[in-house]
């Protein structure tokens, strides 16, 4: 008897992990506020503190948005493109251009670079 209702159990328990790992695999979308959740990143871990002139400025977001590294050849921020953008480059732990940030650490931590890419790929909205 048991049998029975082990196959439409085991189908029913199966097509729920699928479920939740689309979800997981998915960009989650969190809302992330620039002035909330990033800026504070950015000023904690002291990248505000070297990056404030020139063509690399974390100071405000007007001036990240339109801040370009050296590296890259391009803005550091790609509207809506976390993976494309220089300064989630530099904060992962292996950078394709130069060393990782901030230099000599302590690095960023894996909730924050997540936030980050969030805040990035939601449209890096001044909010």
């Amino acid at each position: 008897m048991m049998k029975k209702f082990f196959l439409p159990i085991l189908l029913f328990s199966l097509t729920g992990c699928l479920n939740n790992v689309e979800d997981v695999a998915g960009e989650v979308q969190i809302e992330v506020s620039f002035s909330n959740d990033v800026q504070p990143i950015l000023i904690a871990n002291n990248c505000v503190g070297c990056h404030t002139s020139g063509s690399l400025d974390l100071s405000t977001y007007q001036s990240i948005i339109n801040s370009s590294g050296p590296q890259y050849g391009q803005n550091i921020i790609v509207i809506g493109d976390a993976d494309a953008s220089g300064l989630v480059d530099k904060i992962e732990s292996n950078p394709q251009s130069g060393g990782r940030m901030p230099q000599g650490g302590p690095f960023l931590s894996g909730d924050e670079i997540q936030t980050i890419r969030a805040w990035i790929n939601e449209g890096a909205l001044n909010n």
